[in-house]
């Protein structure tokens, strides 16, 4: 293939004014290449195990042979050799398959989320059957042509009119502009494309982009800058391929699938360009309210906000009254003539506009489901899924929200809305109805729907008599709750956490039981922990700076995962199951810290990196505070020590960061030390 690619003269491109012919021209070239390379193979069943050996199948295709001779009694040696090759082929399918589990292990610790892929029982199985609006579909050719309706259902009608009047009219300035794609842009851009076998419309493996990235980069390098010259995006790489995936239910309804879009890789490299060229000339204009999809920003750095400004609420014995909002299918109900108008005021120069109205428009998607193709329908709204400028899109459109609430602050994690409010009297609760309002007119103008019903209001109070406002959003009454579920964390009026930490163990629990029967034939030590980091530890160390226990029964509750999972490895390893074993010994064994000790550690790393700017949040730098100790003080610490008889400010990964930290400021420079050595430093300061 090598030579081949070698052989072609891509200058021939520059020719071309069209960029739909000449990304044809490119194709044609790349398949004439395939067509010579890369061999045709009919796929079959297989009758045995992928990971059999051919020594193995030749084995049972000869023991075969000998039993239907021994049957016939043909020859007298037949059964004597039957019983030989009976031993032998056991002999070999366990040998092979202590090979693969070898494999498998080798494989799982350097990918650890080949793990729920690896088992295919874990996997669910496509349903027979289908139902939608009513109707059952049996064959696999209605089956997509349904989920097809189904995924078209969510789009809706944009807004049409000549842009380039309407720009014209209302023009503020051209700041924002992309005029070509230099070679360093595709070269970066290849090597930050996975690796992938997946293959898009195109049926082009992103493995081979990247193993033949020198032939590809002069080629893509025309074509890119052909697309922006002449403000088109190539129609073949809007063609997208949607895989519905399962998400919970019934199986045999369509509306508990998603749609997972599967784009050309082609198209992710050009798209990957333009998203670093543009974010880096808007970055300044998205809100600092918006967390989601922003380099150094979280969903950790979004709650702690919504934290400190509680515990801020709690120390003047206020309330805090938050508004959880639901966008109903947000990212595909985007109108594209609104999201044009709002980039143009943003400062995006006409002819970056006419390109992204290109790339939105006349997008041609199709269902693949079980070999069978649905027919194809156009998405009319929204940004496309699974593209990496989609995101960036969002996010420019609803960048204007946070600017029509006058009296309330707001929270953004992508599309998540919280807006929230001290309470002191009844006129401040009037005053968050007010921008309640404002919120309902911007989505009707703007053409998003609010899901009323799943809407709700939490007010954190510490007080015995809370003032209790009926919020209404178009005259419809807000349910009010105890606690709710935000970006995966369950808060509660109190900031209690007792709810999320159950939650969390309980399902940290099931994790660790699919994983020790999953594993019950593994032996490898390595393999058994990076699977039990990546898959169980993960979750119980998920945003820990918001929930981290100060009680200890809190504490050894969430140990005792840790200590099932060690107990478990000392038996793989040893073949005894020590029930009464101490933690501290198998951790020691095991070399595996406590989960306390990493929640500490972790603390102190996300105020690190805050201070140094390696998490960018003006809100949480603005929240810290440095002391300067005078001569004559006892405590000499980098930051001031906070005494306090409530335990929810003990709690408060502020203050105590600032407790952990002062204990080993002597032997840490915060400032200066890189983020490898101070986190080693740290980790070994705290765990001793």
């Amino acid at each position: 293939m090598w030579c081949f690619f070698r052989e072609i003269d891509w200058s021939f491109l520059l020719n071309f004014n069209d960029i739909d012919k000449a990304v044809f021209s490119f194709y044609n070239c790349l398949n004439d290449v395939f067509s010579r390379t890369v061999p045709l193979r009919q796929t079959v069943t297989r009758r045995f195990p992928f990971w059999y050996t051919t020594e193995t199948r030749r084995l049972l295709k000869r023991k075969a042979r000998v039993r239907r001779l021994a049957l016939k009694c043909v020859n007298p040696d037949s059964v004597d050799e039957f019983r030989a090759l009976r031993s032998a082929v056991k002999y070999s399918i366990q040998k092979d398959y202590n090979t693969y589990l070898r494999l498998t292990e080798n494989n799982l610790i350097s990918n650890p989320r080949k793990f729920w892929s690896y088992f295919n029982n874990t996997k669910h199985n496509s349903p027979n059957s289908l139902y939608y609006n009513n109707v059952c579909y049996e064959n696999d050719g209605d089956i997509a042509n349904a989920f097809a309706d189904y995924f078209k259902s969510v789009f809706k009608p944009s807004t049409n009119y000549d842009i380039k009047n309407e720009f014209k009219s209302n023009c503020v300035g051209d700041f924002v502009k992309i005029d070509s794609v230099t070679y360093d842009d595709v070269v970066l851009a290849i090597r930050e494309l996975k690796s992938s076998l997946t293959v898009g419309v195109d049926n082009i493996p992103s493995f081979i982009i990247k193993g033949c990235a020198e032939f590809f980069i002069y080629p893509l390098l025309i074509l890119f800058n052909l697309s922006l010259r002449s403000n088109v995006f190539p129609y073949v790489w809007k063609q997208t391929r949607i895989i519905p995936v399962f998400k919970k239910g019934d199986a045999q309804d369509c509306k508990n699938y998603r749609p997972i879009a599967i784009l050309s890789p082609m198209s992710k490299i050009f798209e990957s360009i333009i998203h670093k060229r543009l974010f880096h000339q808007v970055k300044n204009l998205i809100s600092p309210s918006q967390h989601g999809f922003i380099p150094k920003r979280s969903t950790a750095t979004n709650l702690f906000c919504l934290i400190n400004k509680i515990i801020s609420s709690f120390q003047i014995g206020s309330q805090l009254d938050v508004i959880y909002t639901d966008f109903s299918k947000a990212f595909d109900s985007i109108d594209f003539g609104i999201l044009l108008n709002k980039l143009h005021g943003l400062g995006f120069h006409v002819n970056l506009t006419d390109w992204l109205h290109s790339y939105l428009c006349n997008r041609s998607l199709y269902v693949y489901f079980n070999n069978a193709v649905s027919r194809e329908f156009s998405g009319t709204s929204g940004v496309p899924q699974g593209s990496n400028l989609g995101p960036l899109l969002f996010i420019l459109f609803i960048n204007d929200l946070t600017s029509v609430f006058k009296y309330s602050e707001c929270l953004l994690f992508a599309d998540d809305l919280k807006l929230f409010s001290s309470m002191n009297s009844n006129l401040d609760a009037v005053l968050l109805q007010s921008d309640l309002d404002c919120l309902f007119k911007w989505c009707t103008v703007n053409k998003l729907h609010l899901n009323i019903e799943k809407c709700s209001i939490l007010s954190y109070t510490r007080k015995s008599q809370p003032l209790n406002h009926v919020y209404k959003i178009n005259d419809l009454v807000l349910s009010r709750s105890d606690s709710v579920t935000d970006l995966g964390i369950i808060f509660d009026t109190k900031l209690d956490f007792s709810q999320h930490i159950n939650s969390m163990v309980s399902k940290a629990y099931r994790r660790l039981g699919i994983l020790k029967r999953k594993t019950k034939e593994f032996s490898s030590e390595i393999a058994l922990k990076v699977l039990y980091y990546a898959h169980v530890r993960s979750s119980l160390e998920y945003c820990s700076i918001i929930w981290d226990p100060i009680y200890r029964n809190k504490i050894e509750i969430i140990e005792r995962i840790q200590n099932n999972f060690l107990r478990y490895l000392l038996y793989k390893k040893n073949g005894i199951y020590l029930q009464d074993a101490s933690s501290s010994y198998l951790r020691d064994m095991f070399n595996i810290p406590s989960l306390c000790s990493r929640r500490d550690v972790s603390c102190v790393l996300f105020f690190y990196k805050v201070i140094n700017g390696s998490i960018n949040c003006t809100d949480i730098l603005s929240a810290i505070n440095f002391a300067v100790p005078a001569r004559s003080m006892r405590n000499q610490g980098s930051f001031p020590n906070v005494y306090s008889r409530f335990k929810y400010i003990d709690r408060f990964s502020l203050y105590k960061f600032y407790k952990t930290f002062n204990k080993i400021s002597g032997e840490l420079d915060i400032y200066h030390m890189s983020p490898t050595v101070f986190k080693s430093n740290c980790f070994q300061l705290l765990y001793t």
